[in-house]
């Protein structure tokens, strides 16, 4: 049996030159530029990619809610949870997983809870084959129910793309592990969602200064 241990704290609303009536047109997030050395390199090569991830049981040890908000790039509202487990059947393959979640906004009255407008998860498995088999498989069931499929890499991983209604998920095997990253609709402009959610990919994986310009995975 799972035994998640479960953290909600109140998301710091970041409202800078934001206004309620939602007039006023949002920023496109662009490739950013360091603080420190030079400017970061759009669509990285496989050679400077990942080559694992750890689990860790703290979101900030993937991404800082810092880094989040300035990738982002719009206010997040709600709050986040944080959920961590690593009692899984022997026989699932996985060993930890880790699930970050932003923008957690409650259920209306009658009516069902939207969904968290951002969520990071990694998962570690028992070696690099069980950690491919999990993204064939979230990837063929994708398709099966009529999900948008996409080869894409980001950080210098091949991974892929799936979009429906509700939102876009970019989801890699790295090594012995998964990393699934998942931006809600409406929350950033549509012709900013695959930059920012590339961008917060390459964070998760480590590469600095992450937001960047999409590149198609080689098939």
């Amino acid at each position: 049996m799972v035994r998640p241990l479960v953290l909600a704290a109140l998301v710091v609303v970041v409202a800078a030159g934001c206004t309620g009536d939602g007039d006023d047109e949002a920023t496109v997030p662009v490739p950013s530029v360091g603080t420190t050395g030079g400017p970061t390199t759009p669509g990285r090569s496989p050679s400077s990619g990942v080559t694992s991830l750890s689990v860790p049981q703290s979101c900030d040890d993937v991404i800082p809610f810092t880094e989040v908000v300035r990738i982002v790039a719009v206010p997040l509202g709600g709050s986040t949870n944080r959920v961590y487990a690593d009692d899984f059947p022997g026989e699932s393959g996985r060993t930890a997983r880790l699930t970050c979640q932003y923008g957690v906004r409650p259920a209306p009255a009658g009516g069902q809870a939207p969904p968290p407008q951002v969520e990071i998860a990694v998962s570690g498995y028992v070696d690099e084959a069980a950690a491919t088999a999990r993204v064939e498989d979230t990837v063929g069931s994708a398709r099966s129910s009529g999900q948008q499929i996409e080869a894409l890499a980001a950080g210098g991983q091949d991974g892929f793309l799936i979009a429906d209604a509700a939102g876009i998920t970019y989801v890699a095997g790295v090594g012995d592990s998964t990393l699934v990253v998942t931006l809600a609709r409406q929350v950033v402009p549509a012709d900013a969602e695959r930059v920012v959610l590339l961008g917060l990919a390459e964070a998760a994986m480590g590469v600095p200064d992450a937001t960047p310009t999409p590149t198609p995975a080689v098939t």
